[in-house]
């Protein structure tokens, strides 16, 4: 039998159910605008000339007051501002609300009828639907390089070594991810490697010999292969054996029940197995396993909405949708059998609780460390700085790693990450930090220096990553730093300078005349700058105690380190004061870590009508003393990672019967 043949036909399936997939994922974007009840009150007529009498006058130019732009051509850009900026609305309907804008100083006020009437068109046409809570649009969301790699080798019994994807495009981010469903496309050259990612895996799992040789399988019964001793050795008895595997592997690697046409779907690649050149169960089943992988149910968590009306309802997940949710954000992979088990009997919901514990003590939570805080703090790309040696680079990733991990397994408070007194060190950092009595390559726990250090802004990873690019003088970026607090752990974003502003131009290997606050200071001078820098630079500064890599320093270019600064009228000195400050910020810091951790789980970006949502895990993991497993619970059992709300077009979002199936086709030698 020509296997390559068969696989290009696998293929060609595939493309059509990518094209289906693109256009179910488009109509899943588009359900922005799903229909919902009457509106609260017409755009055009009624809400437009309000913000064109009393807002855009501060609220529509170039440099809006307060960063809020009003300015709208229609109520589908209107309402499309709450995608790319989830305060937006829900800050002006507080401000409205409370007589607060527009000013009292202000000629043009609106009346308390049409304050009442916008903010109701904000509340019930733009954050919510009809007044009820929108859980946002269902998403399709292909496995990630990962994902696919972690379900491939669990699915398949393979070594914890192997890495299916290993020669696959690297996957895009989106809002910080690599899960992010808006940058999970399909291209025919991950097809392809799809094709034989699946190839190496089945027979890896198989353990294929050469035909002259016969079949050995290292598969027990247990696992993907009966020994089939009650089989008779016939064609039929044949087919029934290899149909029972199938029936046992599909439902785990679709992460749902499968129909019998399901299944005699995949029985058809059977018998094209037996047909040619009179080949084993084995190897029938190893083909049929194959065209399972190169299925949408297995490369794509599909969570289609169940009654596609075109009016854009919202509809509950299913158990079996919960879980695979609920593993993919959790382990990176697919539901194991407990979790099955539990979604196949209906009783997960009201066990989840229990579940989120297992599962945040089980050893695949490492996938929150590697995955989640690898990319929220940018960890992942700490061994690509130059300049810096790589075994010390790894350490510093370590550490951080550890720090993190420590937190989950302990369930310790979020606000640890802020000015944690522990931490942990091999030999390298200890060095580094200037810690005595530290030996060998082993982690340990180490209590540290309030002085100096504390939480995951002192650690070199974070102080190497956020001084680059780092020239030979290892110099460190204050804005950089700053940049990177303000927007990673308190959710503040900060614009992109103007484009008639020249950046600064700093050589990296060329020796300063002064420190670097200093240079940099002269850069806000610029009046265009100064309001940006304002923000950002005593964050930075407040951390030139520590040179390009994390090293204490107490001079810069034999200056005397200037650390001091004032964030909301709250001054500091030192690096230690200035965590001080930071711990004022607890609120901004809970409500970011809450935004970025749902953002993660739901594999797309935080919108305007998850505000609520926010709000109430928000206060949930405050009531709890902010656990981290509080964040989790919570997030799982959020309305937005319960719930979805369906395409407003009829024809975008087909059940999964309508999916194309893969047919076969004629194979030749």
């Amino acid at each position: 039998m020509n296997i390559k043949a068969g696989a290009i036909a696998l293929g060609l399936s595939l493309m059509q159910a990518g094209a289906l997939i693109a256009l179910m994922a488009a109509a899943s974007a588009d359900g922005a605008t799903a229909q919902a009840p009457a509106p609260t009150a017409h755009y055009g007529n009624e809400i437009a000339p309000i913000f064109a009498r009393n807002c855009i006058g501060c609220h529509g130019g170039a440099q809006p007051q307060g960063d809020i732009f009003l300015r709208f051509k229609d109520e589908a850009e209107a309402k499309g501002a709450a995608v790319t900026n989830d305060e937006l609305w829900d800050k002006v309907a507080a401000e409205v609300e409370s007589g607060r804008m527009p000013p009292a100083t202000s000629r043009n006020k609106p009346s308390d009828g049409e304050r009442k009437l916008l903010v109701a068109w904000i509340r019930n046409d733009v954050l919510t639907i009809g007044g009820k809570p929108d859980p946002g649009p269902a998403v399709v969301h292909r496995l990630n390089n990962r994902e696919y790699a972690n379900s491939i080798r669990e699915l398949l019994y393979l070594p914890a070594g192997y890495n299916a994807a290993a020669d696959f495009p690297a996957d895009e981010r989106g809002d910080g991810f690599d899960n992010n469903s808006s940058t999970l496309v399909i291209s025919p050259t991950l097809i392809e490697r799809y094709l034989n990612a699946n190839e190496r895996a089945a027979s890896a799992a198989f353990k294929l010999l050469d035909e002259n040789k016969g079949v050995v399988s290292g598969i027990t019964s247990p696992q993907l292969l009966d020994a089939g001793k009650d089989f008779k050795a016939d064609f039929a008895n044949s087919q029934a054996h290899v149909r029972l595997n199938l029936e046992a592997f599909m439902p785990r690697a679709w992460r749902r029940p499968v129909t019998r046409e399901e299944v005699d779907g995949m029985m058809k690649f059977v018998a094209m197995g037996f047909a040619h050149d009179g080949e084993s169960k084995t190897k029938a089943l190893a083909l049929a396993i194959r065209a399972a992988l190169m299925s949408p149910n297995f490369l794509f968590r599909l969570e289609q909405d169940p009654h596609p009306d075109g009016t854009g309802k919202v509809y509950g997940l299913t158990e079996h949708q919960l879980s695979s949710r609920l593993s993919y954000f959790l382990w990176s992979t697919m539901p194991d059998e407990a979790l099955a088990a539990k979604a196949k009997a209906g009783t997960l919901r009201q066990t989840l609780d229990a579940e989120v514990t297992r599962m945040l003590q089980d050893p695949k939570a490492v996938s929150l460390t590697r995955d989640f805080m690898g990319q929220w703090l940018e960890i992942r790309g700490l061994d690509a700085t130059p300049n810096v040696d790589k075994a010390l680079l790894a350490s510093m990733r370590t550490e951080t790693e550890h720090f993190f991990n420590y937190i989950v397994a302990n369930d310790r408070p979020i606000t640890d990450l802020l000015d944690a007194d522990y931490s942990f060190v091999d030999a390298r950092l200890a060095k580094l930090y200037g810690m005595e009595g530290i030996v060998g390559d082993e982690f340990r726990k180490v209590q540290l220096d309030p002085k100096q250090r504390g939480g995951i802004i002192t650690q070199a990873s974070f102080l190497t990553l956020t001084s680059k690019p780092l020239g030979d003088g290892l110099r460190t970026s204050p804005v950089v730093r700053g940049k990177f607090i303000l927007e990673n752990l308190f959710n503040q974003r900060i614009p992109p300078p103007p484009p008639n502003v020249p950046s600064l131009e700093l050589d990296t290997n060329k020796q300063l005349t002064g420190t670097v606050r200093q240079i940099f200071e002269q850069h806000r001078v610029n009046p265009t700058c100064a309001g940006c820098h304002a923000r950002m630079d005593p964050y930075g500064f407040a951390l030139e105690n520590y040179g390009g890599t994390g090293e204490w320093r107490e001079t810069d270019n034999k200056i005397a380190v200037d650390a001091s600064g004032d964030i909301n009228g709250r001054k500091f000195t030192t690096p230690a004061q200035f965590r001080q400050v930071l711990q004022t910020r607890k609120a901004d810091f809970r409500r970011a870590v809450v935004r970025k951790v749902l953002s993660y789980a739901l594999g797309r970006g935080i919108q305007g009508v998850d505000r609520p949502a926010v709000d109430q895990i928000v206060a949930a993991v405050e009531k709890d003393g902010d656990k981290f497993s509080s964040v989790v619970l919570n997030v799982a059992k959020s309305y937005p990672f319960q719930n979805a709300r369906g395409s407003a077009n009829a024809n975008a979002a087909p059940s999964a019967a309508a999916a194309p199936r893969l047919q076969p086709v004629s194979l030749q030698k």
